[in-house]
């Protein structure tokens, strides 16, 4: 994509998707996986994008931090320690670098992911159990993290929860809340978003105008500026790596 903000819309319903191929690491069945890369940056770091993958069961390693954003379907994760991790429409999961285990998807599963850094394996270090949030549109228990300093217009104040965050910030994700205004934007490190609800507009500093509504996802790299206006209160599923 050209785009300053790599983006799509319809994350969750678009059908023009291509063709990954059959999963590898079979155990049962034979998955077929495809997908819509939103951005990959130099040596796949970090990688976004739309992933499909049909009925089976496999064994999987994850070697970088990967946020997935579930919207269709149904799997179960079974990491190699005995944690077990179902999963359905409206379940976020951040896998951290070093997760191994198998997946069995049972209905055809849909996601919206970020691949991070790569990374030790952590999961044992800092974490007993895989950081995850269910139905983030009926969170109630959000942080106020205040009104946004660099307002131009009104006054928008955010909350959220956060799921995780690593060493120094990094692969920190969650829910982010924003009610209407408008805001100088700087994107101070590379950014997913899936937008869950609300409408905003950015504004690239080049003139870029990048219209944000209900299952956009989208890249938001370090450095970006621009000015963000919102039309409607938003909700987002996020990382920040």
């Amino acid at each position: 994509m050209t785009s300053s903000a790599p983006h799509l819309h319809e994350a969750s319903t678009r059908t023009d998707l291509v063709d990954w191929g059959v999963q590898a690491d079979a155990i049962e069945g034979v998955s077929r996986s495809s997908g819509r890369l939103v951005h990959k940056g130099p040596d796949n770091r970090p990688e976004v994008g739309i992933w499909v993958c049909t009925e089976g069961r496999w064994r999987l390693s994850i070697p970088r931090d990967e946020l997935c954003h579930f919207v269709s379907g149904r799997a179960t994760y079974r990491e190699d320690g005995g944690e077990t991790i179902e999963v359905e429409a409206g379940t976020a999961v951040m896998f951290p670098a070093g997760w191994t285990g198998e997946c069995t998807v049972h209905e055809t599963m849909r996601n919206v992911y970020m691949l991070a850094e790569d990374g030790p394996a952590t999961k044992e270090k800092t974490m007993t159990t895989t950081p995850l949030m269910r139905k983030p549109l009926e969170q109630t228990d959000l942080v106020d993290w205040g009104v946004i300093p660099t307002m131009i217009e009104g006054e928008s104040r955010t909350s959220g929860r956060v799921i995780h965050k690593g060493p120094e910030g990094r692969s920190e994700c969650g829910l982010w809340v924003c009610t209407p205004g408008k805001w100088e934007c700087h994107v101070t490190r590379d950014e997913f978003c899936h937008f869950l609800e609300g409408r905003c507009t950015y504004v690239h500093e080049s003139g870029e105008v990048i219209e944000i509504v209900p299952d956009t996802a989208a890249f938001f790299p370090q450095d970006w500026k621009g000015v963000c206006t919102v039309h409607e209160t938003i909700k987002k599923v996020y990382m920040i790596r």
